[in-house]
């Protein structure tokens, strides 16, 4: 009977040592994950990359059909402007840019322009939403 005893409690600490507890009967506290990103794990990013929103757009100039927008640089690489004959939309010019100013050629009509900081993966917020008309 002793034997019989003594395998059963040998048996029970291989148990609680493989299944992680402890020898004194206490359940084991669970390891928390680490929070600190290894080599292999790279540390998590926003969906816009961490790229804040141009702000400050602002009409510089409206010369016959010349338009001429500027920003305030967020030190992206890149910078979308966006323009449309609506508030929030893009129809009528939507192009790349890597400097804080941008002037074009427009037709007569009345527009809604907005900036968004871009680099090669994402792309951020919109800037505020500047409306100017052009008429010939």
């Amino acid at each position: 009977m002793k034997r019989v005893g003594m395998l059963f409690v040998a048996m029970a600490a291989t148990l609680t040592i493989a299944c992680g507890g402890s020898d004194d009967g206490a359940p084991s506290s669970p390891t928390a994950p680490s929070a600190t990103p290894t080599p292999s794990q790279p540390a998590p990013s926003p969906s816009n990359g961490g790229l804040t929103a141009p702000n400050n757009l602002r009409v510089v100039s409206v010369t016959g059909s010349q338009v001429t927008l500027a920003w305030d640089s967020t030190g992206a690489p890149e910078y979308l402007v966006l323009v449309g004959t609506a508030q929030s939309s893009s129809n009528a010019l939507s192009t790349n840019t890597t400097q804080t100013t941008y002037a074009w050629t427009v037709s007569p009509g009345s527009y809604y322009a907005r900036v968004q900081s871009k680099n090669g993966t994402a792309t951020s917020g919109s800037s505020n939403e500047v409306n100017f008309t052009v008429s010939q």
